[in-house]
């Protein structure tokens, strides 16, 4: 039998490990302690890895996080979109006007 070299079979369920530079505010997570950069980023990780466990404070800030980075997905949808559709109809002319 061979040694499986994939690292496909290495993986874990562990969270990554962070190192967290001097000087920079982490905002840690209540329940598992890992740091993020921004509050908002700490509040989606409560709501969807800590669901079971998160106060009703800890509930209305991530549905209020939630939605706004929601709307926030929705105007970059439209954006790529428009773009896409630019690109598009930019090369539909140029390969009018080419042939």
């Amino acid at each position: 039998m061979t040694a499986n070299t994939d690292p496909q079979h290495d993986r874990t369920d562990a969270p990554p490990e962070t190192d967290v530079p001097a000087g920079a505010t982490a905002h840690g997570c209540p329940y598992c302690d890992r740091p993020f950069r921004r509050e908002d980023q700490r509040t989606l990780h409560v709501g969807l890895s800590h669901y079971d466990r998160m106060t009703e404070a800890e509930e209305a800030a991530f549905r209020e996080v939630y939605s706004a980075e929601e709307e926030e997905l929705g105007l970059y949808r439209l954006k790529l979109v428009g773009a896409l559709v630019v690109v598009y109809f930019g090369m539909l002319l140029l390969y009018a006007v080419v042939t």
